[in-house]
């Protein structure tokens, strides 16, 4: 499952390869871990350790096959879809065998994974080497330099959950990764002055991959001291020894926060896509329905002055073209508005009370009010303010409570209930009327679009709740109503991301 070594010279790589004594030679652990640790750091099935002598290519230790030896010729590498061979050089350039990894579903590696895999291989080379009279290292100190070196966060913990390593990368102070030694994450968060949920939900993940005898992965966001949010791919591995019991378990981390980040820049793209989309399709409907109509009477009413040859006729036609003109110009500044306000994604939000802002806006219909005898009634005892933009709610109010007046039951005098509530991080709006109402079952769909009105009306142009909508939705709310015919209505704005505000 490996690439040939280079033939250049061949004589003085088999010499050196044989002077280390290595092929045919028993399993041994320090060689078993290695292709284990790159099996781990590469997230592959598959990985071997291999020595290419004359005429085969001998596998020193492997992981995920059953093979001792194969041709030197072989072309099992053509097998794998993710394949890296990684070269065990000796002498600057003699190159005696591959640490390599292996996978059935196509990969990438990352420029760390290459560094951890390299690192590896170096250090096989480091322990042939001990075979040898002039190395006096031992295993500890060699199993730490590997460790200690690769760009990971790496830490080990025994059958009790106790630490036994944790190399630079999971703690960079010296003297707290020596302290954590034989200690838990409960005495670390004790020691650290940090919250024991921490710990709690380490121990939950260290049982699960401990009872399981399966690795565990997730994904952790931490906030640096520089209140930048990093991400973490954090994986737990058992290990068990040649019994099968339970000793200990590897965990390491990798920082894939610029990964996250373009996801959310690629969610934040496909977003706008969608909404420009549907923005583009709104306009088409809205051309198509409603500025049609008042430009072929204004054609007409054009075609009517230019053939009249009686003045008063054509200004009696000039006083018709008029209000024609004013309905579409309303209509494309409402359209134009509704572009930008879905646009704008940088609108100013201020804490705004409630009953402040309606005041304002009953002052500005205080004489439809009087007209209507409106009784109103009020209650924003559970959530008084809201954070939103200071013309986005004076015109929901504005467009609900107009709408209200507007459309009142000549059967009874009209009333109004406003009131808002908490819903966990969010405040929900009401305002109900007992006016006309609304029949759901034919209109359920249009409610909101441009243009669309379900009762007649000399003042009704469609356009107040599609805006409302608009706005609601800019500020990532929604708006729905409840209503039956003769009844009334309830419409409920949904204010989003508001926590609790006094």
């Amino acid at each position: 499952m490996i690439n040939l070594p280079s033939l250049n010279n061949e004589a003085e790589r088999l010499d050196a390869l044989h002077v280390l004594e290595v092929l045919d030679t028993g399993e041994e652990e320090e060689f078993d871990n290695i292709v284990k640790l790159a099996s781990i750091i590469s997230y592959a099935p598959i990985a071997a350790l291999t020595f290419v002598d004359a005429d085969r290519i001998w596998y020193k230790a492997k992981l995920g096959i059953v093979i001792t030896e194969s041709p030197r010729n072989n072309d099992a590498a053509d097998l794998y879809p993710f394949f890296v061979a990684i070269p065990i050089v000796v002498n600057k350039n003699l190159v005696i065998g591959h640490l390599s990894v292996a996978g059935f579903d196509k990969a990438t590696l990352t420029q760390e994974q290459h560094k951890g895999l390299a690192l590896l291989a170096q250090q096989v080379v480091t322990l042939l080497q001990m075979r040898m009279p002039v190395i006096n290292n031992s295993i500890k100190e060699f199993y730490e330099s590997i460790l200690n070196n690769i760009p990971t966060d790496i830490v080990v913990f025994d059958a009790d959950h106790k630490y036994l390593f944790a190399n630079p990368g999971a703690i960079r102070n010296d003297e707290l990764r020596k302290f954590i030694i034989g200690k838990d994450d409960f005495e670390y968060a004790a020691y650290r002055n940090r919250d024991p949920k921490i710990a709690e939900a380490r121990r939950a993940q260290f049982m699960e991959v401990k009872n399981s005898g399966k690795p565990l992965g997730w994904e952790e966001s931490q906030t640096d001291p520089d209140g930048n949010v990093i991400t973490f791919l954090r994986k737990m591995f058992p290990m068990h020894d040649e019994h099968g019991n339970f000793i200990m378990v590897i965990g390491f981390a990798i920082d894939i926060s610029d990964r996250k980040n373009l996801e959310e820049k690629q969610t934040t793209i496909m977003e706008q896509l969608a909404m420009q989309n549907t923005q583009l399709i709104d306009f088409c409907n809205v051309v198509s329905h409603n500025l049609r109509g008042p430009l072929i009477n204004m054609a007409m009413l054009a075609e009517f002055i230019r053939d009249s040859e009686d003045v008063e006729e054509q200004k009696l036609l000039v006083t018709k073209l008029e209000p024609v003109i004013e309905s579409l110009k309303g209509t494309f500044n409402e359209l134009v508005e509704s572009i930008q306000i879905r646009q704008d994604k940088d609108v100013k939000s201020d804490h705004l009370n409630f009953a402040t802002c309606l005041q304002e806006t009953l002052d500005g219909l205080v004489g439809e009010i009087q007209k209507a005898e409106a009784k109103i009634s009020v209650d924003f005892a559970d959530a008084p303010a809201v954070n939103y933009p200071h013309k986005y709610l004076a015109s929901i109010f504005y467009n609900l409570i107009s709408n209200a007046i507007r459309y009142q039951s000549p059967e009874r005098k009209l009333s109004l209930n406003l009131s808002s509530k908490i819903r966990e991080n969010n405040i929900i709006l009401t305002v109900t009327d007992n006016g006309l109402g609304i029949d759901l079952a034919k209109h359920k769909d249009h409610i909101f679009k441009i243009g669309k009105v379900f009762h007649r009306h000399p003042d009704a142009k469609g356009l107040g709740l599609f805006m409302t909508k608009t706005q609601v939705e800019a500020m990532g709310g929604r708006i729905w109503v409840e209503s039956l015919p003769d009844e009334g209505s309830t419409f409920s704005v949904e204010f989003v991301k508001q926590n609790r505000i006094g």
